[in-house]
């Protein structure tokens, strides 16, 4: 009897000790300013695009995180990308592939094995879906959006080819290339024939 109490203690004073060890871990990886810039985020189980309905406003929600982006390290967006909430897990893997983070990879396989179904407004329209199937998608935006700045840049410049080049380059697409991207399209279609 006194050995089953001693046995249940101990292991309450492990996981405690877990717990505390876990909670210390987690909050050395993200700074205080992302922390605090997050909190709007935190219990947000979806995400909007940049811009939002007919006559393309703003998104709120999408401009938090954009504050957010202009902060964060990619170690703390790989955080936020397997551990936030769910708008912060999508827009942070997203910004993870505009940065060229070879890490976007981890996580896709990751939500590839462990699908999170969750809602995504896209301008009008929204969907329910597992988040690999948003960042598959975001690679093939990223790819119409990489090869219109490409064209763009070889242009003669006037007011609106300089606008459209801000847009892009706001919307954080100027660290990519077509190299980037071929990459990887090429690596997500195999984790995803892996899974076949």
């Amino acid at each position: 009897m006194f050995g089953e109490f001693f046995y249940i203690y101990s292991m309450k004073i492990k996981i405690v000790f877990l717990l505390v060890f876990q909670l210390c871990f987690i909050n050395a990886q993200i700074s205080q300013k992302v922390k605090a810039l997050a909190k709007p985020l935190d219990t947000i189980d979806y995400a909007e695009s940049s811009h939002m309905g007919i006559d393309g406003e703003s998104s709120i929600i999408y401009g938090y995180f954009k504050e957010i982006s202009k902060t964060a390290k990619n170690d703390e967006l790989y955080f936020f990308a397997k551990n936030g909430s769910n708008s912060l897990r999508l827009y942070s893997s997203q910004e993870l592939l505009k940065r060229n983070d070879k890490r976007f990879l981890e996580i896709y396989k990751f939500y590839t094995d462990n699908p999170l179904i969750m809602k995504y407004q896209m301008g009008c329209v929204g969907n329910k879906e597992n988040i690999a199937t948003y960042l598959k998608r975001e690679i093939y935006m990223a790819t119409e959006i990489i090869s219109m700045r490409d064209y763009l840049l070889k242009t003669k410049k006037d007011k609106f080819i300089k606008a459209q080049l801000e847009s892009i380059e706001e919307e954080g697409y100027d660290k990519l290339t077509q190299k980037n991207l071929e990459f990887y399209l090429r690596e997500t279609d195999k984790i995803d024939k892996s899974r076949n």
